[in-house]
């Protein structure tokens, strides 16, 4: 199977996915990298998430798997589209694309566009999904589904709720969600080729609930329930 990731050049869990990937014996075909990167919020927020859980790889570090990369202006613009349908792609990853995809290269891949969404679908779209599942005293989790142009939503191939200690912080508990997401993405894309499934063997989502950003005071509020081990899913 044809497999690609879709991220950009500072995405700081790109490196982590393509060890990962390649430690469970998936192999790579390329990386395709958008122009747009991370703005120096979007890092200061993952970095003050996970307090310095993840180590700082180089993509240089990662020579040694051959890989290649394609730069391109806008992974939804035409030459995304013509390396992946040059390539037979069969599936895309979303490793960290800065963009909202568009129909053209969601339809370009053979089979689809996987996605880990830091929430429980359909229950948790949206943004800060893990914040409002505290908050709310639901699981916590990531769900794998096929990306389609409305957010958060298409076909179920995997999800997993996470537990947590009692002496787990919030860092603990983001940088838990961030690795699971890049376990969760290497069992779903084991599930496809294994039983050689596609886009059309998994059932559409339900209705289900979409989130914005938590505002501050509810924040606090989440922070207050861990650190005092009162979230109902720290054990």
């Amino acid at each position: 199977m044809e497999i690609s990731l879709l991220s950009n050049i500072n995405n700081p869990l790109l490196c982590h996915y393509i060890k990962e990937f390649s430690k469970q014996n998936i192999r790579i075909n390329s990386v395709l990298l958008d122009s747009k990167k991370y703005s120096d919020k979007d890092l200061k927020i993952f970095y003050e998430r996970t307090g310095g859980s993840f180590s700082n790889i180089s993509l240089y570090d990662l020579a040694e798997y051959k890989i290649p990369f394609y730069f391109v202006k806008n992974h939804s613009d035409d030459l995304t589209v013509e390396i992946v349908k040059k390539k037979n792609i069969d599936l895309l990853i979303n490793a960290g694309t800065p963009r909202i995809l568009k129909s053209n290269i969601l339809k370009s891949p053979n089979i689809g566009i996987l996605n880990c969404h830091p929430g429980i679908l359909p229950e948790y779209r949206g943004c800060t999904c893990v914040e409002w599942s505290i908050y709310n005293d639901d699981p916590v989790g990531n769900t794998v589904h096929f990306m389609v142009e409305s957010i958060d939503e298409g076909p179920i191939v995997l999800k997993q709720s996470l537990n947590f200690k009692k002496f787990d912080t919030y860092s603990d508990i983001r940088t838990k969600v961030y690795k699971g997401s890049i376990e969760l993405m290497v069992e779903a894309i084991k599930k496809i080729i294994n039983e050689n499934l596609s886009y059309n063997s998994f059932n559409n989502q339900t209705a289900g609930n979409y989130y914005h950003v938590i505002p501050d005071d509810k924040m606090k509020i989440v922070l207050d329930k861990i650190n005092n081990g009162q979230y109902k899913y720290q054990f």
